[in-house]
């Protein structure tokens, strides 16, 4: 920690010293004021800099910071004629006519700033590698989702594979700066679908929202992923289609359409997919009961695919100083995770040595699916005495019914009798509602503001579980009554926040405060299990940005945010992901809490962009998946709150233009992480070093031909119980645009040289599992992408991450 602190502090001295030997700021009689909207809905760009310049020589006169409304404020030394610059990633340079400064005119006001979207002006192959792939702002982190044509075909996790500090296992899970627990939006709503199930094609920029302020939910220790998908803008008719097929049987399409006509415009989407990751699989687990010493090796294949269909249509009406929105989707969702394992296991008792030896053969699978629908409205009021003053609404409601958790074992000797197996049934019904009211009050100029809003949050599950275990006496399956559970959750939160931000010159803070009322009830038919529980929360944000100049900027983000458990992390029943392998869930889990500070600078030298940030964060009561012994050759996989863990590093990222036809840029990330086992269940302390490193070479070969090459390098990683190993891996992409750059064409070869694999230890006092994983490798993806009138390429083949391997569960 007096590293990092060291760190922090040389950063801040060496941050604020450059700047100021690069500008000085004096008190002047003379400003310069305005605000910065999107030309197509006049939604304010916040945190992007605008310059002050003189008309005679184009130097620079000043600067400043917008705020969250989209305003700023420049002072300038002395009168004269001046222009303005406005440079923002997602947008057209902006420059303004010149005007005059003088006495008479000491405050000047300029008209409202609207820039275009620069995907209207710059051709995909002029946008890609020119423009930043991350960006930092005030309180997050842009991915520009078009500077990874690698992701092409996939999901927003191959896109987020290739981030700083992000790490995605075999199931799709993330983890960021060792916290798991992101929230998904998309357009600023809660998700309807997994990152896994959102295609690349659809995605205009990525948010990551590591400090969330106040009036975002509190729930997600890791922060919140906010998808901004594409939209159209210009009046008339466009739209796209995806294709994508792979060598492990992987396939898609998903379209976008839209019409604009003034002030109404409409969208429908969809896409039918289904996605696979294949993988070799060795696990040897040895397990110690008071009579018996059981040693099980495992081996053969896992599979995962997931399947996705889905429609959405959506509108909104601008009429006058109100926008109208309303959206519905439904669809069907199938998640199927299995394989085929052949298993040599040793018996020695422990009383008098003697071993006993069994060969099978085994098959499982988990099967859940289900059918869902989702309703959207939502309002957004500007009153016209006042600019930036507003009033929003919305409300959301997602139904997912018919919905299964399947679950199957069967374990066979070697003449192809049964010798065990299981089946297990889980029918469930879930709704989710949520409402919000957000109110808007500007000040000071439009230069700050003050926010307060209520939200409302519900959710409901309720299920009922049955089980057959095989009765090798009986030769038969069997109804198991005594597993037998039902239940009925329910979630409610009530919450309130108030913030206030300001700008002035080169310093923009945003500070507020959240207050949550947490209601949960878990009813079950076992008795001991029921229980409800009633918390009162409350969940402070700071932001602070300084403008050194031109080049330089520094920024601090203070956040404390929440997990909430998910309700299968409380079911407590058993069930098999094979025969081997048991879960139950704990009721009495307890939530996370956590605190995360983040110091970040960003510099540019000519056309080199340098991006830094150190970064900690504490969490109290992690919740970790434990593994103990659970019968003979058997162990119990169950959710626990296991102690407290600490991440405290560095991210860097570096983007540098070699020549015009080649652009380099690499992004790493080292963090201290330490696990703190207060509750010495099954685990001890672990700290490990944690880092990795992506190096990416995109080549212009031709005008419409482009290739890019990645290299990924994985640190290792620590549990409360075990670690994982390093791995690293390298991709290949090549992508033509043909017909007006209309049509584009990509192949990607994914893990080039086979390298990639995953190997977890495990262990307690009375277990130890050492799991090998190696997807089969090098995986082929070849996409077609066409467009038509206003909508460019969003490039498609089946992604860079790192869920590579199938089976990490086991």
């Amino acid at each position: 920690m007096k590293k990092i602190s060291f760190l922090i502090a040389v950063c801040c001295l060496w941050a604020v010293f450059d700047g100021r030997a690069q500008h000085t700021n004096h008190t002047s009689p003379y400003t310069v004021s305005g605000k910065v909207t999107d030309k197509t809905d006049h939604a304010p760009v916040a945190f992007t800099t605008v310059t002050l310049h003189h008309a005679a020589d184009s130097s620079s006169a000043g600067y400043a910071l917008t705020d969250s409304s989209g305003a700023f404020v420049i002072s300038c030394k002395k009168a004269g004629n001046y222009y303005l610059q406005v440079h923002d990633m997602k947008y057209k340079t902006f420059q303004s006519a010149a005007f005059n400064v003088s006495a008479g005119t000491a405050h000047v006001t300029v008209a409202d700033i609207l820039l275009e979207q620069a995907e209207h002006a710059l051709s995909e192959v002029e946008v890609i590698g020119r423009r930043r792939q991350v960006t930092y702002k005030l309180d997050k982190q842009v991915i520009d989702a078009s500077g990874f044509i690698s992701a092409a075909g996939g999901t927003a996790l191959d896109i987020l594979s290739q981030t700083p500090s992000v790490r995605i296992d075999a199931d799709g899970g993330i983890s960021f700066r060792g916290s798991s627990g992101f929230k998904v939006y998309i357009d600023d709503k809660p998700a309807a679908q997994d990152l896994e199930q959102i295609p690349v094609g659809q995605i205009e920029n990525i948010e990551i929202i590591t400090t969330p302020s106040a009036k975002n939910d509190a729930d997600g220790s890791a922060g919140i992923i906010n998808i901004i998908t594409k939209k159209q803008y210009a009046d008339g008719w466009s739209g796209m289609i995806n294709l994508m097929g792979s060598s492990a049987l992987s396939r898609n399409v998903d379209f976008l359409t839209a019409f604009r006509k003034k002030n109404f415009r409409w969208q429908l989407s969809g896409e039918a997919s289904r996605r696979y990751v294949v993988s070799d699989f060795d696990q040897l687990k040895t397990i110690t009961t008071p009579d018996t010493l059981t040693t099980d090796h495992s081996a053969g294949i896992r599979e995962r695919h997931t399947d996705v269909y889905y429609l959405r249509s959506g509108w909104d009406w601008f009429k006058k100083n109100t926008t109208w929105s309303a959206a519905t989707q439904a669809g069907y969702r199938d998640r199927w995770r299995g394989g085929e394992l052949h298993y040599e296991d040793a018996y020695t008792s422990t009383a008098n040595g003697n071993t006993r030896y069994d060969t099978l053969n085994g098959k499982d699978f988990v099967h859940l699916y289900e059918w869902f629908v989702r309703e959207d409205i939502g309002m957004e009021h500007r009153f016209p005495n006042r600019e930036g003053h507003l009033l929003t609404a919305a409300l959301y409601a997602f139904y997912e019914g018919n919905a299964m958790e399947n679950f199957q074992t069967d374990l066979w000797n070697l003449n192809g009798q049964q010798a065990q197996g299981h089946r297990a049934w889980e029918y469930e019904y879930r709704f989710t509602a949520q409402a919000n009211a957000d109110y808007v009050y500007p000040f000071d100029n439009k230069a700050g503001k003050l926010e307060a809003g209520y939200q409302l949050y519900t959710y409901t599950e309720n299920g009922d579980y049955n089980i057959d275990m095989y009765n090798p006496n009986a030769g038969a399956f069997q109804r198991r009554d005594d597993l037998y559970n039902k239940y009925l959750f329910r979630r409610d939160i009530h919450a309130l926040y108030l913030m206030a931000s300001h700008s002035y010159k080169q310093f923009s803070y945003q500070a507020g405060l959240r207050s949550e009322y947490s209601f949960w009830k878990l009813g079950n038919n076992r008795e001991w299990a029921r229980h409800t529980r009633h918390k009162l929360d409350f969940f402070p944000s700071v932001h602070l940005a300084y403008q050194l100049n031109d080049n330089d900027r520094l920024r601090f983000a203070y956040s404390r945010r929440i997990t909430q458990p998910e309700l299968f992390y409380m079911e407590p029943y058993v069930v098999y992901v094979d025969y081997y392998t048991a879960q139950c869930g704990n009721p009495f889990i307890l939530p996370e809490y956590t605190n995360s500070v983040e110091l970040g600078y960003q510099k540019k030298i000519g056309k080199t962009s340098l991006s830094a940030a150190l970064f900690h964060r504490a969490r109290k009561d992690k919740i970790e998946r434990i593994r103990i012994p659970y019968h003979v050759g058997v162990t119990l996989d169950s959710m626990t709150n296991v102690g407290n863990d600490y991440a405290t590093g560095m991210e860097l990222m570096v983007t540098i233009p070699i020549y015009t036809w080649w652009n380099f840029d690499a992004n790493g990330s080292w963090y201290d992480y330490q696990i703190k086992n207060d509750f010495k269940i099954a685990g001890k302390d672990e700290e490990s070093q944690n880092w990795q490193l992506a190096v990416n070479n995109n080549f212009d070969i031709k005008r419409n031909t482009r290739m890019r090459l990645e290299a990924y390098y994985v640190g290792p990683s620590v549990s409360t119980q075990g670690r994982i190993k390093e791995f690293f891996y390298l991709n290949f992409t090549i992508r033509q645009q043909l017909l007006n750059r209309r049509l584009t064409a990509s192949l990607v070869i994914r893990d080039v040289l086979s390298t990639a694999q995953y190997v977890s230890a495990r262990s307690s006092a009375d277990m130890e599992t050492l799991t090998t994983i190696y997807p089969r490798s090098p995986l082929f993806t070849a996409t077609l992408s066409y467009t038509f009138n206003n909508f460019k390429s969003q490039k498609k083949s089946e992604a860079v991450n790192h869920d590579l391997f199938e089976g990490t569960n086991r």
